[in-house]
């Protein structure tokens, strides 16, 4: 859970959309607080389950050069993507995707990119860091696709190392 990871040190800066059938929420919290915040920047975690909700408003962060910038962690789907059974994966429907699965390698970053913004595909902990500082001092809306593995945690991956 992001909650227990990301540090708040100022009141009142965390929007967080909870648990619970809550997902999607992030980018329209992120578009009002860099509305009522204009000098400040706007960073959203998201999974790329909740990203997918209302993904399309990368176009509203680019139309109105909004300072933010969304950081989507990509396990290829709801909870990891594609995590059949063995009778699911040699059944007679073996052939079908995971109904939690998304398309492998998704370019999320290209989605903004695709309006005018800045994406960043990312893999590593020094590519993530890379993106980050870039993305951060720009202050333009930018969307960070970081591929996680799927088959790592229950819920939420670990990077995945290049060798």
């Amino acid at each position: 859970c992001w909650r227990s990871v990301l540090i708040q040190t100022e009141p009142r800066t965390r929007l967080d959309a909870g648990t619970w059938g809550t997902m999607g929420v992030g980018l329209g919290y992120c578009i009002a607080a860099a509305v009522a915040s204009p000098d400040r920047l706007v960073v959203a975690v998201e999974g790329d389950s909740g990203f997918g909700f209302s993904a399309m408003e990368v176009e509203t962060l680019v139309r109105y050069q909004l300072p933010v910038v969304v950081i989507v962690f990509n396990n290829g789907g709801v909870y990891g993507g594609d995590r059949r059974n063995p009778e699911e994966v040699t059944g007679p429907y073996k052939d079908d995707p995971a109904p939690t699965s998304f398309v492998p390698g998704a370019a999320y970053h290209v989605l903004i990119e695709a309006f005018g913004g800045k994406g960043y595909l990312v893999g590593t902990p020094d590519e993530l860091k890379s993106a980050l500082a870039e993305s951060f001092s720009s202050r333009k809306p930018a969307v960070i696709n970081v591929t996680i593995d799927p088959y790592a945690g229950a819920e939420s991956g670990r990077m995945q190392h290049k060798n």
